[in-house]
């Protein structure tokens, strides 16, 4: 009788661990969507941070589009600026291709926002900044922008 009640209590020990198992489970699963759920929103605002610049400040505006077209014309302190700036857009880019890597930002959406690192490329000023100090940026990100130069490339030569 006393094997009999061991045995029904190293069941329901058991029992026990499965279920405390099953629960921890659910709630990582939980915890993986809540963390990456606050990361793309993380991402979301900080493009929107970049972006709003140029769509509340006209003066910025301008000084993108001369910046964009032709950055020899900057003057000294637009230089400053817009290494800044520059600086600042391919760490967001290089952070979103991060969290593709690491699975925190789902794939259909690093290919929205691959299609934006793309179209800014389209610009010379963005391609020569980008070549002139990739050294600053991680190597996954220079093959990103390669391919997508390559891309643009292969684009022109269909035209």
């Amino acid at each position: 009788m006393l094997q009999d009640l061991g045995n029904i209590g190293e069941f329901v020990g058991a029992l026990g661990v499965v279920v405390s198992l099953v629960y921890l489970a659910r709630q990582m699963i939980q915890n993986t969507v809540s963390v990456r759920a606050a990361s793309f929103n993380a991402m979301v605002q900080n493009s929107i941070r970049l972006l709003e610049h140029a769509f509340r400040d006209p003066e910025f505006a301008a000084f993108m589009a001369r910046a964009e077209a032709d950055p020899s014309s900057l003057t000294e302190s637009e230089r400053v600026r817009w290494y800044s700036y520059m600086t600042a857009v391919w760490r967001h880019f290089g952070n979103l291709q991060y969290a593709n890597r690491v699975g925190t930002l789902d794939g259909q959406m690093w290919q929205a926002y691959r299609a934006d690192l793309k179209e800014h490329l389209r610009q010379k000023g963005w391609a020569e900044w980008f070549q002139a100090n990739r050294q600053i940026f991680s190597e996954t990100l220079g093959r990103q922008v390669d391919l997508a130069l390559e891309e643009i490339a292969q684009e022109g030569l269909r035209d």
